[in-house]
């Protein structure tokens, strides 16, 4: 792994928050030795019907993604509002080289 490792939380209330923090962080721990420390988050306050392009995910995170960042959600689910826009978002993340992990699964959820 040659690039940062992004984290990327949506929550509704703080329980969901801490959850998913948790599963981000042990996942980043067993797959790449990393602490929490190292790894830059995006939290989002935002209900999951809001479109990906309408939050920092799309407009913050998305653009910056590079070849060899890696982007871990706790559940892909938590990408967007619909299968199909997920769909997309990983293919956009895919095409700048980056690799989506979702943590509870311990699966890459992106590529070809």
């Amino acid at each position: 792994m040659s690039g940062k490792i992004y984290g990327y939380i949506q929550y509704d209330n703080e329980a969901e928050k801490v959850l998913q923090k948790a599963a981000i962080d042990k996942f980043v721990k067993d797959k790449y030795k990393k602490t929490p420390d190292e790894v830059e988050y995006l939290v989002e306050n935002v209900k999951p019907y809001v479109s990906w392009k309408n939050r920092k995910l799309g407009r913050e995170l998305l653009p910056k993604l590079k070849e060899g960042d890696v982007l871990i959600v706790s559940e892909a689910k938590r990408l967007g509002s619909s299968s199909p826009e997920i769909d997309v978002f990983l293919m956009y993340a895919t095409d700048k080289g980056a690799e989506v992990y979702e943590a509870r699964l311990d699966t890459k959820i992106s590529g070809y």
